[in-house]
């Protein structure tokens, strides 16, 4: 694991261990997460206010994003909305941020038929939903702009915004904020992994709660929906080949992982009945090297490298033997429900039924 692994684990540690220094460390960084809390409350008053501009684009704006850094099924999420609406005949980009994607400005992932671009350049969650996604998947600094984009160049008329619950430069007409388990977030940032208080889920018109997680606001519209594993999935030089789960019982794996939350990927693949020999985790979003390509390579002989797609997008052409990943979606309780509240009327506005 790099050096940026263990720095990665140090920081998970301080936000959730019960020991002695880490509770120490938590309550040093308290006055640092209330500071962050004024700003983004002025921020939050500013965008209310109009004092900061949102704006616009030609389309019905669905973004989904979370309250806490990484790991909640939001990305799952987004990929389930852009199907469903796709399947009821609109046009549908998905647009993303391309995290420490190397390309700047506006990137065209996908125009609906795989990458363009690759995970380096794109940004490796869009890269991945350009695999998954039958429509445009775009990136850009500015969202606002890649949304504009895709109605303009590509003939969308909606986007759905993935991690975009804090991007509130571009004006939305639904809302979505999940919210799962996370003991880090207790505190806000640097404290926690928090980016937001609590109250700010009443801006969203739509909770969706992941794998049973409790709603800290009350009285909220509330759908809840759980993340599952659909397959393996293998890359080849046309593309990704999908395979059946059958294939992990009983088998022993090596889990590599680049992801917010390393543990539940292993506990996922021991759900499956894997027998998980050992772990590489690395740092969310992490861009692998020469060296983290031998030290996975050194342990491949130990058993099956099962990794997540997120990270097959940058491993799978370093010929890592046997190589594969765990598809994830999601399952949503009441889908009729949810996508009442997200699809546009003949009007142009919103319905929202009870849920």
């Amino acid at each position: 694991m790099s050096a940026d692994g263990g720095l990665h684990d140090a920081v998970t540690a301080a936000w959730t261990s019960p020991a002695v220094a880490a509770r120490v460390a938590r309550a040093l960084l308290l006055p640092a997460a209330g500071a962050y809390a004024a700003v983004i409350a002025a921020r939050n008053a500013a965008y209310d206010r109009g004092w900061l501009p949102a704006t616009r684009v030609p389309a019905h704006v669905v973004s989904v994003g979370n309250l806490t850094v990484g790991g909640s099924g939001k990305t799952p999420l987004t990929l389930w909305i852009a199907e469903q609406l796709q399947a009821r005949g609109h046009r549908v980009a998905i647009v993303a941020r391309g995290y420490r994607k190397r390309l700047r400005g506006v990137v065209v992932v996908s125009a609906g038929h795989g990458p363009l671009v690759s995970a380096a350049d794109g940004g490796d969650e869009a890269v991945m939903l350009a695999h998954r996604f039958a429509g445009p998947v775009v990136t850009a600094e500015r969202r606002a702009e890649g949304a504009a984009h895709a109605c303009t160049a590509l003939g969308c008329d909606t986007i759905v915004l993935d991690d975009g619950f804090q991007h509130r430069a571009l004006r939305r007409d639904v809302d979505v904020a999940v919210v799962a388990d996370d003991p880090a977030a207790a505190h806000l940032l640097p404290a926690g992994s928090r980016r937001e208080p609590w109250s700010a889920l009443q801006r969203a018109q739509l909770v969706v709660a992941m794998d049973g997680a409790a709603v800290p606001v009350p009285g909220h519209p509330v759908v809840r929906a759980a993340t599952q594993p659909l397959a393996l999935v293998t890359a080849h030089a046309d593309g990704w080949e999908a395979s059946p789960l059958a294939a992990l019982a009983g088998a022993e794996v090596v889990a590599v992982a680049g992801v917010a939350r390393p543990g539940r990927f292993v506990a996922t693949l021991e759900a499956l009945g894997a027998r998980v020999v050992a772990t590489l985790a690395f740092p969310d979003h992490h861009a692998y090297g020469p060296a983290d390509l031998a030290a996975i390579g050194a342990v491949a002989a130990r058993g099956r490298l099962v990794t997540t797609e997120k990270d097959l997008v940058k491993l799978g052409g370093a010929g890592l033997p046997g190589l594969c990943a765990l598809r994830i979606g999601v399952a949503v309780a009441d889908p009729a429900a949810l996508l009442a509240r997200l699809a546009p009327s003949a009007s142009g506005s919103v319905a929202f039924p009870p849920v």
